[in-house]
């Protein structure tokens, strides 16, 4: 594969989702190519899943989460770059409009009831957007990032970029309290990187996708967010931000929304190109005076050439509005703890085939009336992807 560049002093493999960054040590599965001036990336992941949710609010579903993603860039004389690019999913289609069963998770809306106990699809345009950069000196940039459908600069890496979490077909339950910005029907950021610092500010749309996820919606501008991040080293990215989100629920059109976002990740190299890659993060929304707090702590251990193990652990606070239960405004404390572990199937060069597992448990002492005693889930799965790429510098 062609060598990896810096940007004053920003080397490609910190850039993640959207704006925000990730360990230089970071590795991607992807396919580059050079055509002339320009850098050409494709990137997939692709989850054939059997998911089982147990217990009285739970159910299954064959389905498959998935999205692809295409990247075209160049530079002008090391002193200006530009790039375009545009991710894709057949959510809609894979896992249907109404989504799939997953105790707990909550957010978004289906025919004017809210989805509880389902992870919503995503959209099919995931992303569309073009950033510029312009180099004031080796080591300071500016940079203007624009999108139709795009992610603001709040929160951490959305979960599908996140080397933590690839591997993990589930969405995190506390996904709308970091990352659920990752689509936005509008986006306008600048931002100012220097060294090992990058400091954003966005103007986005704060109103969550409808359920019609094969369309574009309209770039109504009306929420903000701003994000500080810092790499101290090659093996570590954190960062702190906060957003006000203008109406982000559509069945709640009168409610406005502050969220505060802190996390902080690492990406440790092991032998033979192998990876040991975790986030810790926190997020907080308040809603109406009212504060509800999310902790996630995730890591992926790819163990040898053939075998991967992950885990995440979550506590979030949910009301029993969220959870479609009596009293609305109760505050329900939830604790979830996924395994799992997966299996290369083929040796070759290009693709990556596995087979894997995993098994969810949740804590919900309140709850156990209307989930039992202890919900548990899980899910099997074929994952397809292009083999690793180191990116080198």
């Amino acid at each position: 594969m062609p060598m990896m560049s810096s940007f004053a002093d920003v080397p490609e493999p910190r850039e993640a989702s959207g704006t925000s960054w990730q360990p230089d040590t970071s590795t991607m599965y992807a396919v580059h190519e050079m055509m002339g001036d320009w850098m050409l990336m494709a990137h997939y992941n692709v989850f054939l899943s059997f998911d089982d949710q147990l217990g009285p609010r739970g159910g299954h579903q064959v389905d498959s989460q998935n999205w692809a993603m295409v990247m075209a860039s160049r530079d002008w004389g090391g002193a200006d770059d530009l790039l375009f690019r545009g991710m894709f999913t057949l959510e809609p289609w894979t896992v249907t409009e109404r989504g799939y069963p997953m105790l707990f998770q909550t957010g978004e809306s289906y025919n004017g009831q809210p989805l509880v106990d389902r992870q919503h699809p995503h959209d099919f345009f995931m992303e569309l957007a073009a950033r510029y950069r312009h180099a004031i000196d080796r080591a300071t940039a500016v940079s203007v990032y624009l999108a139709p459908s795009g992610e603001p600069a709040l929160g951490p890496p959305a979960f599908m970029h996140r080397q933590s979490a690839m591997d993990d077909p589930a969405v995190p339950i506390t996904h709308h309290w970091m990352d659920s910005t990752h689509i936005a029907f509008g986006v306008a950021t600048l931002g100012v990187s220097r060294g090992d610092f990058q400091l954003e500010g966005s103007w986005f749309n704060g109103r969550e996708p409808s359920q019609h996820r094969w369309i574009v919606g309209p770039p109504h501008l009306d929420s903000f967010s701003g994000r500080l991040s810092w790499n101290p080293s090659m093996e570590w990215s954190s960062q702190a931000s906060y957003g006000y989100l203008a109406s982000p629920e559509d069945l709640h059109p009168g409610e406005s929304e502050h969220r505060a976002t802190f996390s902080v990740m690492n990406t440790h190299p092991l032998a033979d190109g192998r990876i040991l890659a975790t986030t810790v993060a926190w997020g907080q929304n308040i809603v109406g005076g009212e504060r509800s707090n999310a902790l996630l702590a995730e890591s992926d251990w790819q163990a040898s050439a053939l075998y991967t193990v992950f885990g995440r652990a979550e506590y979030v606070q949910k009301t029993g509005e969220e959870l479609n239960l009596s009293p609305a405004g109760r505050e329900f404390d939830i604790t979830q703890v996924s395994l799992g572990a997966s299996r290369e199937l083929v040796d070759n060069a290009k693709v990556q085939l596995a087979l894997g597992a995993e098994v969810t448990a949740s804590w919900a002492p309140s709850l156990e009336g209307a989930y039992g005693r202890h919900p548990v889930g899980y899910w099997i799965f074929l994952r397809l992807r292009p083999a690793q790429s180191l990116m080198k510098m």
